[in-house]
């Protein structure tokens, strides 16, 4: 991610003041956006989750029937969506106006409950057909960034993952690409990560203060961090330069993707 201006440069990683590394227990990190880079699947579940749009007898052709214009929509969507819910603003007039994440919230909150519900039953749906009808295809569309796979080797047995997509998912998109056995535990389709984080604090016996969270999404971000948790926004995800304003102005701390090799939980 570029242009989200000027950067604010987090303390050392695990640093005690005294310069010795601290110890703590557990490291979670978000999946997309964080793992991995998926927008392509995203896009495509989110094209299926309107009433009317069916899939195709194999995952590629349906991404192939995938209208270029609505991607570039669900591309700029998805630098303010949090949830699942929240990918369907794409389908809306207006979606690819909105400047700024109130005026995101807002056309989400127009949009009536039971459609929401709607959309997001069909898009699990889709997602789910997808996975298990053509799974090679649809697990090749889950691209790891850089350094990923080498922090989740390094803390194997140590990590969680808590995201939006479901747990099914995450895990075997983690098999495919050989780093099932890294990740302790998944809270997938969380819609409360501060909650997630609390609790598997509390499964592991320590304070969410020992723990090191990691997502792209600010909102996600700011709540884990009231928690107690080292939360750190992810600079490689998806974002926008409002949100890095507001992260200068709060120092909420950031993390690159150079920066994972010095990652030690």
């Amino acid at each position: 991610m570029t242009g989200l201006g000027a950067a604010v440069p987090p303390p050392p990683l695990l640093m005690s003041e005294h310069g010795s590394r601290k110890e703590s227990a557990v490291l979670i990190l978000d999946f997309d956006g964080v793992v991995c880079d998926a927008l392509d699947e995203c896009a495509l579940v989110t094209w299926l989750g309107k009433p009317g749009n069916e899939p195709e007898a194999t995952g590629q052709a349906s991404l192939k029937r995938l209208p270029p214009e609505f991607r570039s929509v669900f591309r700029h969507v998805r630098d303010y969506a949090r949830l699942l819910d929240h990918f369907m603003v794409a389908h809306l007039p207006g979606a690819s106006t909105v400047r700024s994440q109130a005026e995101f919230d807002a056309l989400f909150a127009s949009i009536p409950a039971d459609e929401v519900a709607t959309f997001v039953r069909r898009a699990s749906a889709a997602r789910d057909l997808l996975r298990e009808r053509d799974a090679q295809f649809w697990l090749g569309m889950h691209t790891l960034y850089p350094g990923i796979a080498e922090l989740l080797v390094r803390h194997a047995g140590r990590t969680a993952i808590v995201t939006a997509k479901d747990t099914l998912s995450v895990r075997a998109i983690l098999d495919f690409h050989g780093l099932g056995h890294t990740v302790a535990a998944v809270v997938g389709e969380c819609s409360d990560k501060a909650g997630a984080v609390r609790e598997l604090c509390e499964q592991a016996g320590i304070p969410p203060s020992a723990a090191v969270f990691i997502d792209d999404n600010l909102t996600n971000v700011r709540r884990v961090a009231a928690t107690g948790a080292r939360s750190l926004w992810a600079r490689w995800g998806y974002g926008t330069p409002e949100h890095a304003a507001e992260a200068a102005a709060l120092r909420i701390p950031e993390i690159r993707l150079a920066d994972l090799a010095s990652v030690t939980v």
